[in-house]
């Protein structure tokens, strides 16, 4: 999959798996800012996962986004990456500190 020219390898191999996800979780813990204005007992937002897109955002770059019943999560790929989580999860981390993570439907 070519996107503006480019091939993304790690961001297409969410969208070519996307049938594992589909119906599974995804949790938003907001940016920094968020988690900062956020009460200690505040839940995060959970969503169940409907897709998975990689499209382009403007003419040399992509965007990768986790889409949701109720909310997507997403990044252009030169601000995005995969961080540290916990088991079962994958958690990325993207502009100005936000982090999400997704998780396949249980079996």
């Amino acid at each position: 999959m070519k996107i503006n020219g480019k091939v993304y390898p790690m961001w297409e191999q969410f969208v070519e798996k996307k049938n594992e996800f589909i119906g599974g979780i995804l949790e938003d813990f907001g940016d920094s800012l968020d988690r900062t204005l956020m009460d200690a007992e505040e839940e995060t937002h959970h969503t169940e996962i409907t897709d998975i897109e990689l499209r382009p955002n403007g003419k040399d770059s992509a965007f990768f986004e986790i889409i949701g019943k109720d909310f997507g999560c997403g990044f252009d790929v030169a601000h995005g990456g995969i961080t540290a989580g916990e088991k079962d999860w994958i958690t990325f981390s993207g502009y100005g500190g936000h982090e999400f993570r997704i998780r396949k439907p249980a079996k």
